[in-house]
């Protein structure tokens, strides 16, 4: 290369170098707001359109998340569907995500609707906060792969800055440096809500306390141009104070910010606020998070003429900063962290729980209301020994003690006791026939192996039944005579679920079979007894299911109350184990020794949490298997009878449980309605 060519090289270059440093540098400024900062991600599309380059971008709460994300090479689309696709229930709270769970462990959380982890005592309950923020702190990790050690923020892609707040001192903490999703997770730790981050003597908690709306910091960093979007709401009026404790506290911490607040907007020279009102911090569903994006947009738009002024003044490649390719992710990747990151990742999101308790409500219009509460255990260095204690209180009742120890390789040596005590009516087509309340005793030992979507079982079970009163005919003078029934039975169990959602499932089959060989200890021959049940989701798109099922039961004896076939109502197993669930029998029905029903659901969802359903399914049962169809088919119910049953549903999916309303019909009982609400127990 001649001289000349390297001077004009040199010259070039640095012309370049000197536009670039002498061109106004924009920063981008996105409060804090909860689920309500999702309208951040509207409003930077909105900025990019109008050709405005982002040379700096400073963030609290929830706008250092997206701020944060955007720094590294997030673009707005994939910003749009990171937060479209999370699971927000499970996100915003420390449970694991389902797909992470073996099956048993899954069976047991779907009862609760609250569930609080803590350590070895029990002030870990209220320690900190309510969240530890074990999931989104885990997710923040996996987004910002490739920014784990400790970095200067303004070296990263685009220069960023988020705002957290000493708890011990009330100093304002201005993250400039430092491992990215810690300093992240440390903007948003609300306090009371999620647990503070505790780092160098500091106890972090979220910067909306202090400076929701950092401004003034994007100034330091030397921005010439400052874009800020607000999604904070109004201040309150008497009328909208008054009786609302929610509201007050909020309206005092906004009070003390105030001053500040608005000292901040007047250093804008952009400010873009969002219309948010119907939003709450915690709106975080699909439909909500959609029009919020949109309406940050909007209010974008109504500034587009300033904005485009601005980005006119820039031309295509007079860019500071460079967009670069996010970093790789799996969204649920397991593997194992390298060790020199396994220090920032414990302060990001702790050690598991080891214990917890749990709690689930639930109402219907047979039962009424019911509680169950659930303490789990893990004991030993190991954590290979673990205590399951439960109390269910309703009309059913019972209280349940296990243990389990982990023998390795998934399996467990299992061992339990319940006491139950029930009460209720039994059904002959649809009118109520007999009345029985019992004790009962059950003890069980044996071996499970649970995979991810697997349980098999192996044991033993000893069954007491006391009777107080036992098909008790109501125009009889007297009950029936039985007054005990007692077995111990030896058998396996095998179970396979890979059924999305255990409620609204949308794909996916669950299978299971049993079998046992029971043993009366009154002196009768002994028995055996076969289940079997199969049911599977099927979606032709995003909102339209197809659920069928088939399932049955066969015993070879009549000698028995407690082991007899039984059909109805809508939940398997709620008051006998063998119960089977049928849309058309509202209440409790005994049916012959061999037992088959078969039927398909169609479920439309409406909206987000909306779902409408049609069921349509057919019982046969029989006493002589050998003739199974031709009795169940025939007109003499002393040898077998068939049913032709169905329902229309309404329900809703809320985060106590399902609530819904189905009105059921069949050829054998009267047309009937069921209300319930909360999670099945």
């Amino acid at each position: 290369m001649t001289k000349i060519a390297r001077l004009l090289l040199f010259l070039c270059t640095l012309s370049v170098f000197h536009i670039s440093m002498a061109r106004p540098r924009v920063a981008v400024v996105l409060s804090g707001g909860g689920a309500k900062g999702t309208a951040h991600i509207g409003a930077l599309k909105v900025i990019e359109e109008a050709g405005v380059p982002i040379d700096m971008i400073v963030g609290t709460s929830m706008g250092s998340i997206i701020g944060g994300l955007y720094a590294i090479g997030y673009t707005t689309e994939q910003l749009d569907s990171i937060f479209m696709a999370q699971d927000w229930n499970t996100l915003l709270s420390d449970k694991a995500y389902r797909n992470a769970l073996n099956l048993q462990t899954r069976e047991q959380n779907s009862q609760y609707i609250l569930s609080v982890p803590f350590f070895e005592k029990p002030q870990d309950l209220i320690s900190g906060g309510v969240i530890k923020g074990r999931n989104i702190g885990r997710m923040l990790w996996q987004l910002t792969e490739g920014y784990h050690d400790s970095i200067d923020f303004q070296k990263m892609p685009i220069p960023f800055a988020c705002i957290s707040q000493d708890l011990v001192t009330g100093e304002e903490i201005v993250f400039r440096n430092g491992v990215l999703p810690i300093a992240i997770r440390a903007s948003m730790s609300i306090p009371g809500a999620f647990a503070p981050i505790s780092m160098n003597g500091k106890l972090l908690i979220d910067g909306g306390i202090i400076n929701n709306y950092p401004v003034d910091v994007a100034r330091q960093m030397g921005a010439d141009i400052v874009i800020g979007v607000d999604v904070q709401d109004p201040m309150k009026n008497a009328e909208e104070l008054q009786n609302n404790i929610f509201a007050q506290l909020n309206q005092l911490i906004d009070l003390q910010r105030k001053d500040r607040w608005e000292q901040n907007i007047a250093l804008s020279d952009v400010y873009i606020k969002v219309d948010v009102k119907g939003y709450n911090t915690a709106s975080f569903n699909t439909t909500a998070i959609d029009s919020l994006m949109e309406r940050g947009a909007q209010a974008a738009r109504s500034q587009i003429d300033t904005l485009r002024a601005i980005g006119s003044r820039f031309s295509p490649d007079d860019s500071i900063v460079s967009r670069p390719t996010p970093p790789f992710f799996y969204m649920h990747r397991p593997g194992n962290i390298e060790a020199r990151y396994a220090g920032s990742l414990k302060i990001l999101i702790g050690d598991a729980p080891r214990n917890s308790i749990n709690l689930g409500l639930r109402f219907d219009n047979e039962e009424l209301a019911a509680l169950l509460f659930n303490g789990q255990m893990q004991l030993g260095k190991k954590r290979n020994h673990h205590i399951n204690l439960t109390l269910r209180l309703g009309k059913q009742t019972y209280g349940d003690a296990h243990y389990n120890l982990n023998l390795g390789r998934e399996w467990n040596l299992t061992t339990g006791y319940r006491y139950t005590y029930n009460d209720f009516n039994i059904y002959e087509k649809g009118e109520r026939t007999y009345g029985i309340s019992f004790n009962h005793h059950f003890g069980e030992v044996g071996f499970t192996k649970s995979w991810k979507n697997v349980r098999l079982k192996l044991g033993g079970i000893y069954q007491l039944y006391n009777y107080g009163s036992l098909l008790y005919r109501f125009e009889d003078s007297s009950p029936t005579d039985i007054t005990k029934e007692s077995y111990l039975k030896f058998g396996t169990q095998y179970a396979v679920n890979t059924l999305d959602d255990i409620y609204f499932p949308t794909k996916g089959a669950e299978f299971d079979m049993e079998y046992y060989y029971a043993i009366p200890l009154n002196g009768n021959k002994a028995f055996h007894t076969a289940g079997i049940h199969w049911n599977a989701a099927f979606s032709f798109n995003s909102r339209f299911t197809l659920m069928p099922r088939i399932e049955g039961r066969y015993l070879t004896t009549e000698n028995t109350v407690a082991e007899m076939n039984t059909l109805g109502g809508q939940e398997r197993g709620k008051y006998f184990s063998q119960q089977i669930p049928f849309y058309g029998i509202n209440h409790f029905e005994m049916s012959h020794r061999s037992l088959v029903v078969a039927g398909i659901e169609a479920r439309q969802r409406i909206g987000g949490k909306h779902y409408v359903s049609g069921v349509f399914n057919i019982a046969a049962t029989s006493d002589d298997w050998m003739h199974f169809f031709k009795n169940s088919f025939n007109d003499n119910d002393l040898l077998g009878y068939h049913i032709f049953g169905g329902a229309v549903k309404y329900d809703l999916r809320t985060f106590i449980g399902p609530i819904g309303i189905t009105i059921c019909f069949s050829d054998r009982a009267k047309t009937a309605g069921y209300i319930r609400a909360g999670f099945n127990f």
